[in-house]
């Protein structure tokens, strides 16, 4: 039994604890439209494959056929620049302006700047 293209997009979506509501948000297409691709009543467009590979991180391959595996597994340089890219395509710019200062501080100043992040992700874990 083969897996249609729509049931392996339900389960990209599954994947990342996303209503279809919210993986339509960050896909910038509606909830019908995520709808009709995972009920295989629509094929979907090369540009939605494209961003939907893009932004989850999904093997092209497997989307379409099935094949292979459905994560593309990245090496640390790879997941930095991903990293990157989300920033600069935020508009939060808290965030920008956080790492835009980093880069103007001292080695003994970034140690504890670290620190303060992995306790603030630790207080965070614990909620």
């Amino acid at each position: 039994m083969t897996v249609s293209i729509g049931e392996r997009i339900r389960k990209v979506r599954k994947n990342e604890d996303l209503s279809q509501e919210a993986f339509a948000n960050k896909m910038a297409v509606t909830r019908n439209m995520i709808a009709t691709y995972e009920l295989n009543r629509v094929e979907p467009t090369d540009l939605f494959i494209d961003s939907l590979c893009t932004k989850f991180n999904i093997d092209e391959k497997w989307l379409r056929s099935g094949e292979g595996e459905m994560y593309i597994v990245l090496d640390e340089n790879d997941k930095f620049a991903a990293l990157l890219g989300d920033v600069l395509l935020t508009e939060n710019e808290q965030i920008k302006d956080i790492i835009t200062k980093t880069l103007e501080l001292d080695e003994g100043d970034l140690i504890i700047i670290n620190q303060l992040i992995d306790g603030l992700i630790k207080k965070n874990e614990k909620k």
